[in-house]
């Protein structure tokens, strides 16, 4: 007969194989089963009964040698009762059969020896010449017998989670030994695998592709639309190929395993979803090694290219428009899944759900204490913030429920969606497999719903019972002496009435109040929609419940009202009185009688000046350099100066007691990013200063960052001409480089008016080693792990001319304080306090308490106290 080619699929022993043609369109190719003449090899075993000695070495020196590779075959003869065909097989120039037989493997068949014809006389003589040299060498089935032993199980002998947990994420040596369909698998665990061998039946973790399932006994065959296509697909680049499989976790009803499968080629999960045969399987996505990305981006070029499986696949236009993506501001928390953002390109106010989650429903009696916390989660990690939000897809109106947009809302990296439902807060909503009306991150919704158990706990809820102090004026009064013995009470702005009157919930005590703002009057909104309101009260109502709904204020309380509403002062931000904020802004006047009765009275009149001087709205509004709003304390005769904090993050650190800071609130904010937007769109246009003479220490210029080439405010701190480059310091970050001076230019008045956003600082009270002296390290890396990527609170207790000292707290670790970083980093032993500066001795509560760490960590022998007492060198610099 006349050689043909073909490629191996697959070897069934050491002297068979299955060999297929090329496929012809989309049907996969024939195949053909052939033994090779005139030679025999050991048997492979069954579950029911074992190897004959080295079977599994045999097909494994065949299967290595020639599985997947285009052959020549001849069929030499066909035994007529059986109608198998034996035949020889060639590999580029070598005879399949003779390397078999030299290397021990097989044995030449008795009846070829036999029965050899003449024109084959010659080949079967050599085969014998090479099982002869074969034997005496001792090679393959040559071998001791005795000392062979293959243990294989064919079916699991332990418990499938017991094996799991055992094995699971280990890379395990494996080979593909059957392809069910495209995403079921049976594969043979095989040194040097941690696991013995094993016979597994597995599911590819994240897919699924079409059924193919034939020749059952007593079951009808199913083959789906691509199913054939898709074992084709797999078999091709699998079947018998050495594989690393990572097993993840158990399907079927704990019959399979599901595994990722590593080829060297790739993951075939990833190729098959890409060729559109097969489709991301919601149940297993969640336990893929690598996580969901590639397998859905995969899916998605298979959509977008409409191939096989997508071939009818309609791609949605994005819900929403030009909108469907955006940055926006959270204003208001509705519940634990809805809430409203305002789009910051047009101000438009949207009312969003989150996606693919919903809150507990209130039937059930644990649920509506995990919407009381669901909600105030969300306020306390959004509220004020601005965040990304990604319109997925839009749920109509049904049953009395208007349509809803549905959003993936991400604040950097947190999806809030996630962290709720990973605590039990919030349900996942199951979608059908072909509904795309979901999350764009419904993979990692999945993967958070695996590890919540809140809910489904026995664990009891909490059970908030809320007490209205205002109900009535008796009640109220009940309340008043302990809110003014507590001074500032942190409490919640529940609901804004008018631009001076507001719901405060007291988390702390669990109650409520009416809070009114005392020594301004705001104008009175209309009490219903029809009803007239005052010039501006609708302006007042909402730049009050734009700054201060659901934020995190402190109340002061001076008195009740006749209603049993609490009069006071609220502190939004620790710093900012927001009766002085409304008069800034024009939207109230001072109300003289109460104001001058009030402790403030001084603010509110400056305030009130200052709104009448601009004339705007009912007067006006002005920013100002939050620093500078806080009393100096060196100028108080009192024995223990109050407290007055600002928050502030910490954007440059220099060394362990000296770093920069940024003040966080609003106006900065929104100052900086305007000023930002503007300043990159002016330096398209700018020339270099031209004459390196014209550079002075101190100067304010633009400059050029290094790493991201993007252009900000600095001064000159040094100038170099022999290099010529500057020495530059960015203030409104505090970071500095030396830079050329082809990235200097010069800077137009109009951006020198925002003060710098970044101040020098150093820690109050303390002696900081730097950065360079022994510990100075030490005390970098200390203070860097207290301060990196967190809001600070911090409490100016001096200033010397440019530099401010400061007292930092963590206000997420600060129960007190006293529980301050400074004296974190002296009871570490990397800070001494310092007793020789003069604003030390307004403060001597809080110093002798640093002295009393600084003594422990003496005794305890920290830091540079390590080797016993120690005393800074003149020459060692401190901060």
């Amino acid at each position: 007969m006349a050689a043909s080619k073909a490629i191996v699929k697959c070897v069934l022993s050491g002297d068979t194989l299955i060999i297929r043609g090329k496929p012809t369109g989309n049907q996969p190719p024939r195949e053909k089963q052939l033994s090779l003449a005139y030679i025999q090899a050991p048997r492979m075993g069954s579950q029911k009964k074992d190897d004959e000695p080295f079977a599994f070495e045999s097909r494994e020196y065949l299967r290595c040698l020639i599985v997947g590779k285009e052959v020549t075959f001849r069929i030499d003869y066909t035994i007529p009762t059986t109608n198998r065909e034996y035949g020889t097989v060639f590999l580029g120039s070598e005879n399949v059969t003779q390397l078999i037989v030299k290397e021990g493997w097989a044995k030449v068949r008795e009846d070829g020896r036999k029965n050899k014809d003449e024109s084959r006389g010659e080949e079967v003589d050599n085969l014998v010449t090479l099982e002869s040299a074969a034997q005496t060498a001792g090679k393959g089935v040559w071998g001791d017998k005795d000392k062979y032993s293959r243990n294989v199980n064919y079916t699991l002998q332990e418990d499938a989670r017991t094996y799991l947990n055992k094995y699971k994420g280990l890379k395990v040596d494996g080979i593909i030994e059957q392809v069910r369909d495209g995403s079921s698998l049976r594969v043979l665990f095989i040194p040097p695998a941690p696991a013995p061998q094993q016979y597994l039946n597995i599911n590819i973790s994240g897919i699924k592709a079409p059924t193919v399932r034939k020749d059952i006994p007593d079951v009808e065959d199913l083959v789906e639309p691509y199913g054939e296509e898709a074992k084709y697909f797999v078999e091709s680049r699998l079947l018998q190929r050495n594989v690393k499989v990572i097993l993840e976790g158990l399907s079927g009803n704990n019959q399979a395993f599901s595994a990722t499968i590593l080829h060297p080629a790739g993951n075939i999960a990833e190729s098959i979803v890409a060729a559109g045969l097969a489709k991301v399987a919601d149940w297993s996505i969640t336990v893929v090694t690598d996580g969901p990305t590639k397998l859905r981006e995969a899916e998605k070029k298979a959509k977008e290219k409409r191939i096989r499986l997508w071939q009818d696949h309609v791609i949605r236009n994005k819900v929403g428009g030009d909108d469907h993506d955006f940055e926006g501001t959270v204003t208001r928390i509705v519940s634990g899944d809805t809430l409203h953002v305002r789009v910051n390109r047009t101000g438009v106010e949207k009312k969003v759900q989150l996606s693919s989650v919903r809150q507990p429903k209130p039937k059930d009696t644990k649920f509506p204490e995990y919407n009381f916390e669901a909600k105030e989660f969300l306020r306390k990690k959004l509220i004020g913030k601005t965040v990304r939000v990604i319109i997925d897809y839009q749920k109509p109106a049904s049953e009395g429920y208007e349509a809803k947009e549905c959003a993936t809302i991400k604040l950097g990296d947190f999806n809030p969606a996630e962290a709720l439902v990973e605590r039990g807060l919030a349900h996942i909503i199951r979608h059908r497999k072909d509904d795309e009306d979901r999350s764009s991150c419904y993979d990692q919704l999945l993967i958070a719903d695996q590890k919540y158990a809140r809910v489904h706990s026995a664990k009891e809820p909490p059970v908030y019972r809320i007490t209205d102090a205002s109900e009535s004026l008796s009640k109220a009064r009940q309340f008043l002496h302990s809110l003014q013995r507590y001074g500032r009470v942190p409490g919640i702005v529940d609901f804004v009435n008018s631009g001076s009157r507001f719901k405060i919930y007291i988390p702390k005590e669990s109650y409520k109040l009416t809070f009114v703002l005392s020594g301004i009057r705001c104008p009175r909104p209309g009490r219903t929609p029809t009803d007239k309101s005052e010039p501006f009260a609708v302006e007042a109502l909402e730049f009050a419940t734009r700054k201060v709904l659901q934020r995190d204020v402190e109340i002061e309380v001076e008195n009740v009202d006749k209603m049993g509403g609490f009069i006071g002062s609220l502190w939004l931000n620790k710093t900012e009185n927001f009766a002085t904020l409304l008069l800034q802004e024009g939207f109230g006047v001072v109300h003289s009688f109460s104001a001058d009765q009030s402790s403030h009275s001084k603010e509110l009149y400056a305030a009130e000046q200052i709104a009448k001087d601009e004339k705007k709205n009912i007067w006006s509004s002005q920013d100002s350099d939050p620093i500078n709003e806080v009393n100096d304390t060196t100028t108080t005769d009192e024995a223990e100066p109050r407290k007055e904090y600002v928050d502030v993050v910490i954007s440059e650190i220099i060394s362990g007691g000296h770093f920069y800071v940024q003040v966080v609130n609003e106006s900065n904010i929104r100052g900086l990013e305007k000023m930002m937007s503007e300043f990159g769109f002016y330096h398209k246009n700018t020339a270099a200063i031209p004459n390196v003479d014209k550079i002075k220490t101190g100067q304010i210029v633009s400059a050029q960052f290094t790493e991201d080439d993007q252009w900000y405010r600095a001064r000159i701190r040094k100038n170099i001409p022999e290099k010529k480059s500057v020495e530059v310091v960015y203030i409104d970050y505090g970071n500095s480089e030396t830079i050329p001076l082809s990235r200097i230019r010069s800077i137009p008045e109009n951006f020198r008016q925002l003060p710098p956003h970044a101040y020098e600082a150093v820690l109050s009270f303390l002696k900081v080693p730097d950065r360079e002296a022994d510990y100075g390290a030490e005390a970098y890396e200390r203070l860097r792990d207290f301060v990196g990527s967190k809001q600070l609170v911090a409490n100016i207790d001096y200033r010397d001319n440019n530099l401010i000292h400061l007292t930092l707290y963590d206000p997420t670790q600060s129960e007190s304080s006293d529980a301050s970083i400074n004296a974190e980093m002296v009871r570490d032993g990397l800070a001494l306090v310092n007793n020789k500066l003069g604003y030390i001795k307004k403060y001597p509560t809080l110093v002798k308490k640093l002295f009393e760490l600084q003594e422990q960590a003496k005794k305890d022998r920290v830091g540079m106290f390590e080797y016993g007492d120690v005393t800074a060198d003149d020459d060692e610099k401190y901060y």
